[in-house]
């Protein structure tokens, strides 16, 4: 009983990371010692252990998927979306200066975060945060990524942002800010828009399938290199979610000012929630580490 309420309590952490483009979900369960539990449960799922179903052996299935684990993992993710929701969608209307910058905060001490996790760091491996930087800086550059807004959009969302979320770094709610799409899912959960929602857990579900494995296979070869370049990749990003924008002289598309050119009186404000956003992070590491030992 004692262990399902702690997994539970790292879904709500896991959760909570992947609601807000920042903290990866995938970087909670490394730094709370359960990601290879979480990689091998999820890459269970294959077509043997779907034939244990149709053969009317579910326990056995349930055994195969690690089911007494991923259970209440999936619960207290979904209970932190959930619960947070409202919450985002209110701060990201009324006070948009101060919650990006939080999200800038979270993204910077993330980046970090995982570069410090990496064991027995290899010196050549830190060029990895070079192609990273420029990948992520060419994507988040973009005024509008050419992302359609349908329920085919939605679909190929759910499958790349459940890929980030399962990867140690880039966070999956991040993935959706670069493709224009994270205010119509919060917004979706938040208004229980069930079409929208059942779309996108779909696509979620075949993102997990067909690209686990591949997930799995990677980080077990180029550990370091991934990370180096996930790492790089939040970094370059950064340029997306810069709180201070307004709008261009020649058009109504968005760009990147100083604060200073903003003439806000929530400068002050938003260095403290971007101070506070760091802060929390590297708290987050030293109490996990605590609970691991």
């Amino acid at each position: 009983m004692t262990k399902t309420v702690w997994t539970l309590a790292k879904g709500i952490a896991m959760g909570a990371a992947d609601v807000v483009p920042g903290v990866s979900g995938g970087t909670i369960a490394l730094l709370t010692g359960i990601y290879p539990r979480l990689i091998n449960a999820i890459t269970a799922f294959n077509i043997r252990s779907i034939q244990l179903i149709f053969k009317g052996k579910f326990k056995e299935f349930w055994q195969s998927i690690d089911g007494n684990f991923l259970l209440p993992l999936l619960i207290g993710i979904a209970f932190a979306f959930l619960l947070l929701a409202h919450p985002i969608k209110y701060a990201i209307n009324h006070h948009p200066i101060p919650t990006w910058s939080f999200f800038f905060g979270l993204i910077i001490a993330s980046s970090i975060l995982i570069i410090k996790q990496i064991p027995n760091k290899k010196p050549i491996n830190y060029l990895w945060l070079i192609p990273g930087i420029a990948f992520g800086y060419l994507i988040g550059s973009q005024t509008e990524i050419p992302f359609p807004n349908n329920n085919f959009a939605i679909l190929f969302a759910g499958m790349f942002a459940i890929c980030a979320m399962i990867l140690p770094g880039i966070s999956g709610s991040f993935i959706l800010v670069l493709l224009g799409m994270y205010q119509l899912l919060i917004l979706a959960v938040a208004d229980r828009d069930f079409n929208t929602l059942l779309i996108f857990i779909l696509g979620a579900i075949v993102g997990l399938l067909i690209f686990s494995r591949i997930i799995k296979w990677t980080l077990s070869q180029f550990y370091q290199q991934s990370l180096f370049f996930l790492s790089g990749l939040m970094l370059g990003s950064l340029v997306k979610v810069w709180p201070w924008k307004a709008e261009s002289f020649d058009s109504k598309m968005l760009i990147n000012i100083l604060p200073n050119d903003s003439h806000s009186i929530q400068i002050p404000l938003a260095l403290t929630m971007m101070t506070f956003a760091v802060v929390l992070v590297f708290s987050t590491e030293i109490i996990s580490k605590k609970f691991n030992k």
